[in-house]
C-alpha cells in the first residue's frame, strides 16, 4: 500500500500525484484502489482550492472527485466508495487512465519549459559575469517550519513570494548593489513549499556572502511572520566543500578566473533542471509562474576576454548539491 502524509497541502497533492502516477504505470486490485481513494478525497477536499491551477495528475483526481460527488447523493463519499460495484470501480479508475496521454505531454512540456528557463537564465547570468570584474553570489533555500506547514497553502506561498519579489526590486537594505537573481519554486512531500534563490550583487560594493544570505533569511522570516526558515549556502563549511571538490560558484566570483565563472554558471544552472519533474508545483493560483528572474541592463562597457571557460570546471549534477548542502528536509520548530 502507498503511504501518505496528508498533513498539509503539498503533501496532499504530492500523494494525489504518486497515486495517479501509480494508477497510469501499475495495477492496483479494486479494494487497495477504494481504499486510496477514501483516504485521499477527503484530504483532497480540506485543501482544494477554487482559482487554483493544477498539474494534469492532480486535475484529473480533481475530476474524478467531481464525479464521485455528482453521484453520490446524500451518501457519504466513504459508504458510496465501498458499495460501487466492479464496473463503477472500473469507471473510476478508467477515469484517471484517460489521462496518460496529456501527463505525457505534461512532462515533454515541463522538459521544454526548464530547458528554455535554464538557456534564458544562463544567458543572463553569463552577461552580470561578464560584465562585471568581480561579483558576489548568494545562495539560499527559503521553506517553511514543520509545525507551521498545515498552515501554509499554495495561495500564502505566492503571497509571500510576491512580497519577496517587491524587495529585490526596490534593491534596498541586504538587496541593495543587487545586480540580478534568480528564484526557483518547487514542493515536496517532506519540504513542502520552498524556493531557491541565487542572488548576484556588485562584488565592488559587497562583502560578507554568509552575512547577506543570513539577512535575507531574515526577511523571509519576517515576511512569513514567523512560519518560514532559510538555509545559508554560503557559510565557511560549506563553501569549503564545494571548494574541496572544485565545485565553488558562491561568494566572490572574479571575471579573470576561467573555474569561478563556469562553477558560477552551473549554479544557475541547478535552479533550472528539466530532470527535476517530481519537484515541479503541482498546484498554483492561475497564471501563475514557477520561475523568475530580474531585469538587468548592460553597461555597454565592452571587456577582451582573456580567461576562455575552463574544460575542467566541476559539472555540478543534484546529488552533488544535495550531498554538499547536507540540508535537513525540514526545520522543527
Amino acid at each position: 500500500m502507498l503511504q501518505y502524509d496528508l498533513s498539509h497541502q503539498a503533501t496532499v497533492m504530492t500523494a494525489v500525484n504518486n497515486f495517479v502516477d501509480y494508477m497510469l504505470n501499475l495495477e492496483l486490485s479494486h479494494t487497495d484502489f477504494i481504499a486510496h481513494l477514501c483516504v485521499l478525497i477527503s484530504a483532497f477536499q480540506v485543501f482544494d482550492q477554487e482559482g487554483s491551477e493544477y498539474g494534469t495528475s492532480v486535475g484529473a483526481f480533481r475530476n474524478m472527485v467531481q464525479f464521485v460527488e455528482a453521484h453520490r447523493g446524500d451518501v457519504g463519499i466513504e459508504a458510496y466508495l465501498i458499495r460501487l460495484s466492479p464496473k463503477g470501480i472500473s469507471n473510476l479508475q478508467t477515469q484517471l487512465r484517460n489521462h496518460r496521454s496529456l501527463y505525457l505531454a505534461e512532462i515533454r512540456l515541463f522538459r521544454q519549459q526548464e530547458k528554455d528557463n535554464q538557456e534564458s537564465f544562463l544567458a543572463y547570468v553569463q552577461r552580470i559575469l561578464h560584465d562585471h570584474y568581480k561579483v558576489l553570489i548568494v545562495r539560499v533555500d527559503l521553506g517553511y517550519l514543520k509545525a507551521s506547514m498545515p498552515n501554509i497553502t499554495v495561495q500564502d506561498f505566492y503571497s509571500h513570494i510576491e512580497s519577496t519579489r517587491h524587495l529585490l526590486k526596490d534593491k534596498n537594505g541586504c538587496f541593495k548593489h543587487l545586480l540580478g537573481y534568480g528564484l526557483a519554486l518547487e514542493q515536496g512531500s517532506s519540504k513542502g513549499y520552498h524556493a531557491h534563490l541565487m542572488l548576484i550583487y556588485n562584488g565592488s560594493e559587497r562583502c560578507q556572502d554568509w552575512y547577506l544570505a543570513n539577512e535575507v533569511i531574515q526577511k523571509w522570516h519576517e515576511i512569513t511572520q514567523g512560519l518560514g526558515y532559510g538555509v545559508n549556502n554560503n557559510t565557511p563549511e560549506k563553501k569549503k566543500q564545494y571548494a574541496d571538490r572544485g565545485l565553488l560558484g558562491i561568494g566572490m566570483i572574479h571575471r579573470n578566473q576561467p573555474l569561478e565563472m563556469q562553477n558560477a554558471l552551473n549554479v544557475a544552472l541547478y535552479l533550472t533542471q528539466p530532470e527535476k519533474f517530481m519537484q515541479r508545483m503541482l498546484i498554483k493560483p492561475l497564471g501563475k509562474r514557477t520561475f523568475f528572474k530580474g531585469i538587468y541592463h548592460e553597461h555597454g562597457r565592452k571587456y577582451k576576454n582573456n580567461h576562455p571557460t575552463s574544460a575542467e570546471a566541476g559539472i555540478w549534477c543534484e546529488q552533488d548539491v544535495d550531498d554538499l548542502l547536507d540540508e535537513p528536509i525540514v526545520i522543527e520548530p
